[in-house]
Parts: structure tokens; C-alpha cells; sequence
């Protein structure tokens, strides 16, 4: 009777054996959650370099057609912004996108969007916005819900190019966990000086702040990847580090986002 009222997901953990935290993950989400890879429809770019939101292939769920219909809202933005950028920009003017998943599951779907453009401008500008989607809500994720208050620190709206808009987190602790994975020495005198005035530059605070820093899930490196702007002039400073779901759980993030991560990190492996 048991295994019978166990969703299909976790019965198959638990005949493998699988982590508590995966048994977990499939015990306590919603009826209806993916628990599982989802699979994503490809599209045709919007136009020439702009891609386009792939969104959820066949939505069988309310929280899927959810997202998919928050994807096509963020494709018309960025489609409008894009043709004024290059109204304003005359025979120069350009915007391109580019758009990764990182993540497609189970119970979370992340995106991470990449633009550039000039507009007329002296030089052209980049960009990176990540959201990560819920997929039994079809939401955007809640951070309070999932990180500790030490990880969260103080959370802010920020809007980017033709009008994606994520939160931010400005934390400490999040700061020093990225500082540490940051372009780790190698021992070769050469190659460690090369990026010492990266190491300061990202080291700075604002009066004592951290900065404010997007964050998404990243199923092939197994964490919470994190990066955050930096003025023009050293924008090639701003890496991305992934913070280890090891290192997470250390922090007190919640068994839920700890166990998606760790399932979808064993499903990138195969």
C-alpha cells in the first residue's frame, strides 16, 4: 500500500536507493510537479540574433502554460526594444540575444539571457538577466524560500534590456562564497598576476555593501550560479561562479533546492 501511493518518481528512488533528498524532493512537491527532465521546444530566432524563449514543449499543467506564456511577453519586450534600439542606432545599431538553460528540471527551470547592443552609442553595452521559474507554480522562484537569510541578504528588483526584469541578492556571505570559487590561484606567478586586478575589482564593496548579485540553478555544474555587473571597462572581470550544492547545504539551503539540484546534476551526468 505504501509504494503504491508513492509518486512514480520517488518509488523508482526509492527501489534505487536513491539520496533522502531526492526521496524528499518527490514527496513534497505538489501533485502535478515535474519530477523530471522538461523538455523545451526549440524556436526560430525572432529575428537575425535574437533568439527566442524556448518554452515548454506540449504544457500538460496550468504552471507550465503559466511560464510559457511569461516567456512570449519577455520575447515581444525584447523584439520592441531591439527594433528601437536600431531605429536610434541608424546602419550601426545591432542587439543581439542569446538564451541558455542551465537547468530544466526537476521542479525548477532556469534561463539565462545574454544581450549586447548599440544603439548609437560611443561603444556597445552586454548584458545578463537569469530567472529561475518554478514549475509547480509557474512562477518565478521565491530565494527567501529556498536560501537562508544569510544567503538572500537584501533582495531588490533590477530591470535590464527591453525590459527583463530578476532579483537581486546583496549578500555577505554570498559575496565572500563567490570571492572564494573566483579565478582560484594556479601557483604560476604569471598567470595569478594577470588576474589580480580582476580579484580587486570584484573584491570591492559599495560603503561597506556587497553587491547586488543574480543567481540561478545550473544542473551541469551541480549549483547555485552566481555573477553580478561590473562597470564597462572591466565587464570582462564579471565570471560567473558556481557555488556546490555541498557548500549550500553547509549555508542551510533548504533540502528542496539541495535535492533538485542533486537530481538534475546526476541527470546532466548520464
Amino acid at each position: 500500500m505504501y509504494e503504491r501511493n508513492v509518486p512514480p518518481g520517488a518509488r523508482r528512488a526509492l527501489r534505487r536507493g536513491a539520496s533522502l533528498g531526492a526521496v524528499l524532493l518527490s514527496l513534497t512537491a505538489p501533485a502535478g510537479a515535474a519530477d523530471g527532465p522538461v523538455i523545451l521546444k526549440a524556436l526560430s530566432d525572432l529575428a537575425p540574433g535574437i533568439a527566442a524563449m524556448p518554452g515548454v514543449a506540449a504544457p500538460a499543467a496550468e504552471a507550465e502554460r503559466r511560464i510559457n506564456a511569461a516567456l512570449k511577453r519577455l520575447d515581444a519586450r525584447a523584439l520592441k526594444a531591439a527594433q528601437e534600439c536600431k531605429s536610434e542606432g541608424g546602419k550601426d545599431g545591432f542587439w543581439e540575444r542569446t538564451v541558455d538553460t542551465p537547468m530544466r528540471g526537476p521542479r525548477f527551470l532556469s534561463y539565462v539571457i545574454s544581450d549586447s547592443w548599440s544603439c548609437g552609442g560611443p561603444h556597445p553595452s552586454s548584458n545578463t538577466m537569469a530567472i529561475v521559474y518554478d514549475l509547480t507554480t509557474g512562477a518565478p522562484v521565491d530565494w527567501t524560500t529556498l536560501l537562508p537569510a544569510s544567503l538572500t541578504g537584501e533582495l531588490a528588483l533590477a530591470e535590464g534590456p527591453g525590459g527583463t526584469k530578476m532579483v537581486t541578492l546583496a549578500s555577505k556571505t554570498l559575496h565572500a562564497l563567490y570571492l572564494a570559487g573566483y579565478r582560484p590561484r594556479t601557483g604560476d606567478p604569471k598567470a595569478d598576476d594577470a588576474d589580480k586586478e580582476c580579484r580587486e575589482v570584484v573584491a570591492e564593496t559599495y560603503d561597506g555593501r556587497p553587491p547586488a548579485m543574480m543567481a540561478w540553478l545550473d544542473a551541469k555544474a551541480g549549483g547555485l550560479a552566481v555573477q553580478f555587473d561590473l562597470a564597462h571597462v572591466v565587464q570582462a572581470c564579471a565570471d560567473t561562479v558556481v557555488i556546490p550544492v555541498a557548500a549550500l547545504r553547509r549555508e542551510g539551503a533548504k533540502p528542496l533546492l539541495a535535492g533538485a539540484l542533486e537530481a538534475a546534476h546526476a541527470q546532466a551526468a548520464r
